[in-house]
C-alpha cells in the first residue's frame, strides 16, 4: 500500500523528464533506424532496403578509417587532458597564492564557443599568418615544426590539443570536487605515519578518486567520438582524410551526397559502439568499492 501510493508521488515528478527524454532523444533515435533502413535518392523519393545499409557500412573502408580516427583522437585528447588536469586540481587543492586568477584563466576558455576557439586555433596553426610556426621561423628553427593542420601526422595532435584547451577547466573541476570530498582524516593520519605529500597524492588520494576517474574516462571518450565542430572547421578532414572522424563523414554523406539512408545507418552503428566502448570502459576501469 505504501509502495503504491510512493509510485503516485514520484510518477507525475518524472512526467516532465520522460516527455523532454521521449521527444528529443527516443523519438529521434526511432526516426533515424527508420531512416536507416531505406534509400533516398536526391529528389526525396525513399524505398525499404532493410539492412543492406548496414552491410555496407561495415564493408565500407573510408567508415572504419574514421571510427579508427575518432578513436585515435580521444586517446591522443585523453593523454592531454588527464595528466594536467590532475596537477592542476592537485595544485589547487593546496590552496595557491593567486588561485582565484589562475582558476579564471583556465575556466575562460570554457564559456568561448567552440567555432570561435577552432577558428583562433586554426589562425595560430596557420604556417604564415598563425603563432607558431612563424615564431620557430624567426629564431631560425622553422624546420623543426610542421605545418600542424597541414601535415597527416600532425594534424590529428593539434585538432585534439585545440579542443582540450576548451574544454579543460570543466575537467580540472570535476577532479578538484573530487579531491575536495576525500576525508581528510586518512589523508592526516598517513602524514602522521611519516607518507610524503607525494605518497599521499600517489598511493591514497589517487585510489580513493578510481570511482570518479572511470566516470570521467567513460564521458570523455563518448564525448571523443562524437567531436565534430573542431574537426569540422579547423581541417574538414583533410589532409587526405587523416582527420575524417565518424561525424564529420556522415555529415559529408548526408548533406553533400543527399544519401540520409546510409549516413543514419553510420549514427546508428556509432551509437552502438558508443554504448559497447562505454561498457566495456566501466567494466575494464572498475575496482571494488572504497567505503570512507
Amino acid at each position: 500500500m505504501f509502495a503504491k501510493a510512493q509510485r503516485r508521488i514520484i510518477i507525475p515528478f518524472l512526467l516532465p523528464a520522460l516527455v523532454l527524454l521521449g521527444t528529443f532523444f527516443l523519438y529521434p533515435l526511432g526516426r533515424t533506424v527508420v531512416i536507416s533502413l531505406s534509400e533516398y535518392s536526391r529528389t526525396g523519393r525513399s524505398k525499404l532496403v532493410g539492412i543492406e545499409n548496414y552491410l555496407a557500412v561495415f564493408g565500407d573502408g573510408q567508415y572504419l578509417t574514421s571510427l579508427r580516427n575518432a578513436i585515435l583522437l580521444a586517446v591522443i585528447g585523453g593523454c592531454m587532458l588527464f595528466p594536467p588536469a590532475i596537477a592542476v586540481a592537485w595544485a589547487f587543492h593546496h590552496r595557491l597564492r593567486g588561485e582565484r586568477i589562475f582558476r579564471f584563466l583556465i575556466f575562460s576558455p570554457v564559456v568561448l564557443s567552440v567555432a570561435v576557439v577552432a577558428l583562433m586555433w586554426k589562425f595560430i596553426f596557420h604556417p604564415t599568418l598563425g603563432l607558431i610556426n612563424p615564431a620557430f621561423a624567426t629564431i631560425g628553427l622553422g624546420e623543426l615544426i610542421p605545418v600542424l593542420l597541414g601535415d597527416p601526422r600532425t594534424a590529428l595532435s593539434a585538432v585534439a590539443f585545440a579542443a582540450v584547451w576548451h574544454g579543460i577547466g570543466i575537467w580540472i573541476i570535476l577532479i578538484s570536487a573530487g579531491f575536495s570530498r576525500l576525508p581528510n582524516e586518512v589523508l592526516e593520519a598517513a602524514r602522521i605515519d611519516g607518507a610524503g605529500e607525494w605518497q599521499v597524492f600517489w598511493r591514497i588520494m589517487l585510489p580513493m578518486m578510481s570511482d570518479l576517474f572511470r566516470v570521467l574516462i567513460v564521458l570523455w571518450f563518448v564525448q571523443s567520438l562524437q567531436a565534430f565542430a573542431f574537426v569540422f572547421i579547423m581541417t574538414d578532414g583533410g589532409p587526405f582524410g587523416s582527420t575524417e572522424i565518424t561525424a564529420t563523414l556522415m555529415y559529408r554523406t548526408a548533406i553533400d551526397q543527399a544519401d540520409y539512408g546510409y549516413a543514419a545507418a553510420m549514427g546508428i552503428v556509432l551509437v552502438a559502439i558508443l554504448l559497447v566502448v562505454a561498457l566495456g570502459l566501466n567494466r575494464l576501469l572498475k575496482r571494488d568499492d572504497l567505503e570512507y
